[in-house]
């Protein structure tokens, strides 16, 4: 689902796709902070009217990792057509909690993002044995004879061979 500061519903193609904007959602976007190395970064979207747009990206579905990205777009100002489209962002949503306004008032959200470098934090998968199932709970067995597996024999059809070889 896209948001964008415009007026109305627009449809934008990026990179071949079709993708439906809804707007005015978005209507100040603080500066976009890069740089070189791998560092995780965090940029926050305040979007100040909750339209039921926003109400159902943000309460209907999960948005905790949802995929994003933030584009430039530049338009004419004599055609107001689309001159050129950049992407300058790409990420995933952190937290996006909702503030509820008093009565009479307007609610706002704040979407955190988080830049796609964190992709890269993640730890290998370690090697799991029986020992470190038997720590999560006593009773599981599922990788019980996981050090034994290439070394067991293995018979099929009427020749024999030993596993791992």
């Amino acid at each position: 689902m896209g948001l964008w500061s415009g007026e109305d519903v627009r449809v934008f193609d990026i990179q071949g796709e079709s993708r439906t904007y809804y707007g005015p959602a978005i209507l100040s976007m603080p500066p976009i902070e890069g740089g070189i190395g791998l560092d995780v970064r965090q940029h926050r979207v305040v979007v100040p009217h909750l339209t039921q747009e926003v109400i159902t990206m943000l309460r209907a579905y999960e948005p905790k990792l949802a995929p994003v990205e933030i584009h430039f777009a530049e338009f004419s100002t004599e055609t107001r057509e689309l001159m050129s489209l950049q992407r300058v962002f790409k990420g995933w949503i952190n937290t996006a909690p909702i503030e509820t306004a008093a009565e009479g008032g307007e609610g706002q959200a704040e979407v955190l993002l988080v830049s796609a470098a964190r992709a890269l934090t993640k730890t290998l998968a370690l090697y799991r044995s029986d020992a470190d199932q038997k720590k999560r709970s006593s009773s599981d067995r599922f990788r019980e004879y996981s050090s034994t597996t290439g070394l067991k024999e293995v018979w099929w059809g009427s020749a024999q061979s030993k596993g791992g070889k």
